[in-house]
């Protein structure tokens, strides 16, 4: 095969469809951008989920009478709650606090980011509580003993918390692949139309071609390039994008969250990370359906 025929052609065609071989690299890099985005936030929530599993604490609050008159969990009522969690399989620690040092937690949590909240919070406000960390954030059953003990008048369950956040993530990924889906489907019809009229502006001579012994797949191989450039071009452009948005969109808007760690850091490492999967999925989707299309269309 005269592979710089080949390659002339497809650059000839791409010339001389500009504008719609401008749509179609415009379309592909927003399409497969928004690809690349919804790897990322999939990649971030797992990362995300991971952060707050780490930390996240089970807190049963004891009632007043504990909280009142028993500092050191040793009245019976208290320790019955502790021995039980101690004792349930799926329990990692158990740690006891005081009304006093519920409230001493309490300030140092907050004396910087509220302080008018400290101020207006009374050092009686606080029950007792005893802290559980569980094996599997996930799985709360071993606090089930103790849910339902005259004593125990709240279990705090911070998963939920966790579950609100990463179901918002989520869901932003989903819309993100579902406009990469619509994204796509525009770009299908732009590769079936472009290489519609060129192969009609070179019916001519692709049929001359085949009378003097050209193989299908050499007089068609400039078409799939032709399909298979612009998705190139387009998904350099989607990373170029992707590049530019983390550094001068996310990374400024989320700066207070990666800090806080209270969400996971998308870095250039992710970026390059997902650009030449998404690239490759680009260009192999284009090629197949710029071949689809001459199959269908082009006879001679």
């Amino acid at each position: 095969m005269n592979l710089s025929f080949v390659f002339r052609e497809a650059f000839r065609g791409l010339g001389r469809n500009i504008t719609m071989t401008i749509a179609l690299v415009i379309t592909t890099a927003i399409s497969l951008a928004l690809l690349a985005t919804g790897f990322l936030v999939t990649g971030m929530t797992e990362r995300t989920k991971e952060i707050y599993l780490d930390r996240v604490e089970v807190m049963v609050q004891l009632d007043e009478e504990i909280s009142a008159n028993d500092p050191d969990c040793s009245t019976t009522p208290c320790r019955e709650v502790r021995e039980l969690l101690e004792g349930a399989e799926g329990v990692e620690s158990v740690t006891f606090r005081s009304r006093e040092q519920s409230y001493q937690r309490f300030v140092e949590v907050f004396q910087d980011s509220d302080p008018l909240l400290v101020q207006e919070t009374s050092p009686d406000a606080l029950p007792a509580a005893v802290h559980v960390r569980l094996t599997d954030p996930l799985n709360t059953t071993p606090l089930d003993p103790v849910r339902d003990l005259p004593q125990v008048t709240a279990v705090v369950d911070q998963v939920d918390d966790l579950r609100g956040a990463t179901d918002n993530l989520d869901a932003i990924r989903n819309a993100t692949f579902l406009f990469a889906g619509i994204q796509a489907v525009a770009a299908i019809f732009l590769i079936v139309n472009m290489v519609q009229i060129a192969a009609f502006n070179r019916r001519e001579e692709i049929s001359i071609m085949r009378m003097v012994g050209a193989s299908r797949w050499y007089t068609q191989a400039p078409f799939v390039l032709e399909a298979i450039v612009a998705t190139l071009v387009g998904a350099v452009l989607s990373g170029i994008a992707l590049f530019a948005g983390k550094a001068w969109v996310v990374d400024k808007t989320l700066d207070g969250l990666y800090s806080s760690q209270l969400i996971a850091r998308i870095s250039n490492t992710d970026i390059w990370a997902v650009l030449p999967v998404v690239a490759l999925v680009g260009i192999i989707f284009s090629a197949l359906t710029a071949q689809a299309t001459l199959r269908w269309y082009v006879r001679k």
